[in-house]
């Protein structure tokens, strides 16, 4: 019997409560941590205004939103982040799209 603790346990035990208790979230590739990391969700799509995908999942999970526009080989970017301790398990939720695509969401 291996009586080592797992390390990625609780953020996959984390992650199945999350989604279950609240199936009406948007979809993300979620990553378990290594290392000590945090339970890592992310969606890159140029086309959609991430502000609402990840303010989505920080009503459920609380804490701010943190936006930032950047370069990228895409051209001008724009990131919308969550960090946050849900649960005793460090989540952080990114989304990223095309500049142009939040600011036309930002003027509609």
């Amino acid at each position: 019997m291996n009586n080592k603790p797992i390390p990625q346990l609780g953020a996959a035990t984390a992650l199945v409560q999350l989604l279950a208790e609240n199936p009406h979230l948007p979809l993300l590739d979620w990553t378990l941590p290594e290392g000590g990391g945090p339970l890592m969700g992310v969606v890159v799509n140029a086309g959609v205004d991430m502000r609402p995908v990840v303010g989505a999942y920080a009503e459920v999970l609380g804490g701010e939103v943190r936006e930032l526009e950047f370069v990228g080989a895409s051209g001008r970017m724009y990131s919308a982040s969550l960090y946050v301790t849900w649960r005793d398990v460090r989540i952080q939720v990114k989304g990223i799209c095309s500049a142009a695509t939040r600011a036309m969401a930002v003027a509609a």
